[in-house]
């Protein structure tokens, strides 16, 4: 057989190749990823923050140069000699009580001098009460008022010689002869009272007679007497303060006057020694200046030698929520007076009638919706994005129209409750160095627990938010 012609053509055909569906869904996932972390790195990131309840700190962290004004009477001394003290300084003294002696000679300060280094001159209790007045006075000690050294000089000399048995004084005295006796005078307190050494003339002054000049520290000067010191008669020797009540003058600012205007108790601070009191309050005006007077009832004998007093005012904590400084934000608004609100339909919502003219010219009323930011005064406070200026409102009777133009500032924060910035008011009660203690429970306010912007300058409104 002839086998030529039967050699076929083979054609091979190429297989057909499917698409893995598994493969195209795995390579869409990773090009979605990419895509989704390339902008996750390179957008801007927004900080957030949870408004939680706060309260301000007790004080105000202000210190006030006060003066103390007190009912002080000056005893001058009757003849010359030298001075030897009996009641130390801030002591009580009775009526008839032996404060000081004047000797002209100076004889009997010797003896008595000389008594002071007799064995058992000073009992234990004596020692004891020095060390106290020492250790008060190291602990309080400020480099600023290195005057007050002299006053504690004062205070422990007339503390010793106080403390010298009145007897051993009287044994003495006996001894002497009539001519050394004239020269020699006891003085005693004419009323009781706290006795202060420290004479600078404002001892005849009370709230009602101070002036402005009185307040400045920089021509203050005040004067003390010692014993062993020879003086000349009519010296002011000593002060009698014979009134527990006595009163805190403190310079104000208006700031404080607006502040403090409705107060009627103060509790104030005293630095020397973060003593706190409360007093009876009011605010007085000194040749047109305002000042606050405190009127305290007790620890006069603590500041008995102190005419300039550094204070405190320690305000009550002030409750609410907290938000960051840097979260504030001022924005503008459209003011819409409250009688051209209407409710429409089923809802609560407020609403206003809005006139719009058509292409062809007629004009229609549309009843609109906007998001209400807050009512002052009889006005509602909407977006300058949903209003646009010009645009004319009209009662449901037609009888007024209103055209939107006026406008308003409101400071808040950005809620992002909803994940997109929108504007909350707050009302500022009080602030520390880094926050606002704000009113918490306002109709269109905050809530704890919110979601707000921590640096309001990184966003706008209406922004949506990743963080």
């Amino acid at each position: 057989m002839n086998n030529k012609n039967k050699n076929p053509r083979i054609v091979k055909y190429r297989k057909r190749r499917y698409a893995n569906v598994g493969v195209i869904i795995f390579i869409g996932i990773f090009i979605y990823f990419l895509i989704y972390t390339a902008m996750f790195v390179t957008r801007d990131k927004i900080s957030v923050y949870e408004v939680v309840y706060g309260k301000t700190a007790e004080s105000s962290n202000k210190y006030y140069e006060a003066l103390a004004v007190r009912e002080e009477t000056v005893n001058t001394a009757p003849n010359s000699g030298y001075l030897n003290c009996f009641v130390g300084e801030g002591s009580k003294v009775a009526v008839g009580g032996a404060v000081y002696t004047i000797d002209e000679n100076g004889k009997v300060a010797g003896l008595l001098q000389e008594s002071l280094s007799e064995q058992n001159a000073l009992t234990e209790e004596n020692y004891a009460d020095i060390k106290n007045i020492i250790s008060e006075f190291t602990l309080n000690y400020d480099d600023s008022h290195f005057d007050s050294v002299y006053n504690f000089k004062v205070n422990i000399d007339a503390s010793l010689l106080e403390y010298v048995n009145m007897n051993k004084i009287n044994e003495i005295l006996n001894g002497m002869t009539d001519t050394n006796l004239s020269l020699f005078n006891m003085i005693r307190a004419p009323k009781s009272g706290i006795v202060s050494y420290v004479i600078d003339g404002y001892e005849d002054k009370n709230y009602n007679s101070l002036k402005l000049s009185d307040f400045d520290k920089s021509s203050y000067s005040s004067n003390s007497y010692k014993s062993n010191d020879l003086i000349a008669a009519g010296t002011p020797i000593y002060k009698t303060i014979s009134n527990e009540e006595w009163h805190i003058i403190i310079p104000f600012t208006e700031e404080d006057v607006k502040k403090y205007f409705e107060d009627t108790l103060m509790k104030i601070r005293f630095k020397e020694d973060g003593l706190t009191a409360v007093g009876d309050f009011e605010i007085i005006y000194i040749e047109g200046q305002p000042f606050g007077k405190v009127t305290l009832n007790q620890y006069m004998v603590r500041y008995a030698s102190e005419r300039f007093i550094n204070v405190e005012i320690v305000e009550k904590p002030i409750e609410g929520l907290k938000i960051p400084k840097t979260s504030l934000v001022d924005m503008d608004f459209y003011t819409i007076p409250e009688r051209f609100a209407t409710m429409g339909g089923n809802t609560k919502e407020v609403g206003f009638l809005l006139e719009r003219y058509d292409d062809k010219g007629n004009m229609n009323v549309e009843y609109i919706t906007p998001q209400i930011y807050q009512c002052i005064d009889g006005y509602y406070y909407v977006s300058t994005k949903e209003f646009e200026a010009g645009w004319n409102l009209t009662l449901e009777d037609n009888s007024e129209k209103y055209t939107v133009s006026a406008k308003a500032s409101l400071t808040g924060v950005y809620n992002i409750n909803n994940g997109y910035c929108v504007f909350r008011e707050v009302h500022i009660l009080a602030e520390s160095t880094d926050y606002y203690i704000i009113e918490s429970g306002t109709t269109y306010g905050l809530l704890v627990y919110d979601h707000i912007v921590l640096d309001s300058s990184t966003v706008d409104e209406n922004q949506i938010v990743y963080h």
